[in-house]
């Protein structure tokens, strides 16, 4: 189909939709518009919310932060791609595993750092430095046992700025009060988490309140709303840059949109970013003023080149 431009009411309806997990494709016969009009909104909200939450998500005043990694693939599980994986003679870079990092603030359950990238210690400590500039004052901050975080946090908040904690999750096969192994019939095999084992890597934290269980309940309603994250399904990203700006614009919702159900508001609002939630026209005035400012500088930049 033509581009289309859509009434803000329908833009809105499109957000709703593809935040419930819906693929671009079930989306365009839903509300009779192209794939590629779909597109476009995934990517203009994504790029505003991206732009509009780094200048916002400043000087915040947390207490205990959560760090860790969600996997999904670009284009095609790594195990999978052909061989060799280069394009013109360089290895392909866009395509392959991905891990999505974010930070939340256990309390007002704010995401309020995430990146895109490989599980590698370049995007590690981008992703840990982009956490500090972010946060006001000392902080609690509990991440799983994956090697690179305590060198990260070490580099990027010292030993003054955080006690920082991990928590080991145990899984094993569950067993019955006496010790023996439970016989689960059809769900023979499944394993639950038997313990936790949480150890102080800087200062003292506490280590009753040190866990990741918040980070992961994100990531949880990330792989069930957004429809990239679903497993063994054909709605993964094809393309690295559409994938960064529909987890921005995801991760936005979530933040200004969604009312946490134990809070009985919006992480932003809980956090003090925002004085009441928003609605998706909201959001589609904000795109929309995104886009326009875009413009403008734009034409600023090439009339000041003309003037040369």
């Amino acid at each position: 189909m033509a581009y289309q431009k859509l009434s803000n009411e329908k833009t809105a309806l499109v957000l709703a939709a593809l935040c419930e997990g819906t693929p671009i494709r079930a989306c365009a016969r839903m509300f009779k518009v192209g794939k590629d009009t779909i597109h476009r909104v995934i990517c203009e909200t994504g790029e505003a919310f991206a732009d509009y939450m780094d200048a916002e998500f400043r000087d915040l005043s947390c207490v205990r932060i959560e760090m860790d990694e969600q996997w999904q693939y670009v284009g095609c599980h790594a195990g999978r791609m052909p061989k060799p994986t280069t394009v013109y003679g360089k290895r392909d870079e866009t395509r392959g595993d991905f891990w999505l990092w974010a930070c939340i603030d256990a309390d007002t359950k704010l995401v309020f750092s995430h990146r895109v990238g490989k599980r590698d210690m370049h995007t590690g400590r981008t992703f840990v430095e982009d956490v500090r500039a972010r946060v006001n004052g000392p902080v609690q901050i509990a991440t799983d046992n994956f090697k690179q975080y305590p060198w990260h946090v070490r580099a990027a908040f010292g030993y003054e700025g955080c006690s920082y904690g991990t928590e080991t999750k145990i899984f094993g096969e569950p067993e019955l009060l006496d010790g023996t192994l439970a016989r689960l019939g059809k769900n023979e095999g499944v394993r639950k988490m038997k313990t936790a084992e949480r150890e102080a890597v800087i200062g003292s934290p506490d280590l009753a309140s040190v866990t990741t269980s918040h980070i992961e309940r994100a990531f949880l309603t990330v792989r069930q709303g957004l429809k990239r994250f679903q497993r063994k399904g054909l709605g993964y990203s094809k393309d690295l840059e559409t994938h960064k700006l529909a987890v921005a614009m995801f991760l936005g919702v979530y933040n200004f949109v969604r009312k946490h159900k134990t809070l009985g508001m919006t992480p932003a609002v809980a956090a003090g970013v925002e004085y009441e939630a928003w609605d998706l026209e909201r959001v589609v005035e904000m795109t929309g003023d995104y886009l326009r400012k875009k413009e403008d500088a734009k034409f600023e930049r090439a009339f000041a080149e003309l003037q040369c």
